[in-house]
């Protein structure tokens, strides 16, 4: 009887772990999220990125090749992947930014700075460059009422375009009201 405790107690802690990890994100998101919480630093000491599962990423990764199996044009894959991440009025109150590019020689760092260019700009973080920036909502507020808040979600997939591997990454901010 107590081995079969014991095989019980094993058993269910296997369980544990692996459900545990399920829906985690793999450790080269968390690489780069570190990488990239510390480039945003620099412009919000108080910005903290985490990186959660692959679900966004993946969502925005179908949704970017065209019929032929393509990678669409700029503005048409940022609207698909908007529409995507936003139906059913998810997301609404956070910024959207993406990011993809071929991962070919690409290390943490490289794949960090790539993010950043789509987060930052001289100002600080770019809330116009995210993919919704002129339909987040927060109450009764909008636009200059409200500014990304200092803690970024960032969620990656690798997926194929033909021959070149490429990289989606999308990271979410939820909005917070702007002070003076």
């Amino acid at each position: 009887m107590k081995m079969a405790k014991k095989l019980l107690a094993v058993v269910l802690a296997g369980v544990m772990a692996v459900s545990m990890l399920t829906g985690c994100a793999s450790i080269s998101s968390r690489r780069v999220a570190d990488e990239l919480e510390g480039m945003l630093k620099a412009v919000n000491d108080k910005a903290t990125v985490k990186a959660v599962g692959d679900d966004l990423a993946n969502n925005a990764a179908k949704v970017a090749k065209d019929n032929n199996g393509d990678l669409k044009a700029e503005t048409t894959l940022q609207s698909d992947v908007k529409n995507e991440l936003t139906k059913n009025n998810k997301l609404s109150d956070s910024y959207i930014w993406i990011a993809y590019f071929a991962t070919k020689d690409v290390n943490k760092t490289v794949k960090a700075q790539n993010i950043a260019k789509a987060l930052i700009s001289a100002d600080g973080i770019a809330t116009d460059k995210a993919i919704n920036s002129t339909d987040v909502k927060v109450g009764t507020m909008s636009g200059n009422e409200l500014k990304a808040g200092n803690k970024f979600e960032l969620s990656m997939k690798d997926f194929k375009v033909g021959d070149t591997d490429y990289v989606m990454v999308v990271v979410t901010c939820k909005a917070v009201a702007a002070q003076g």
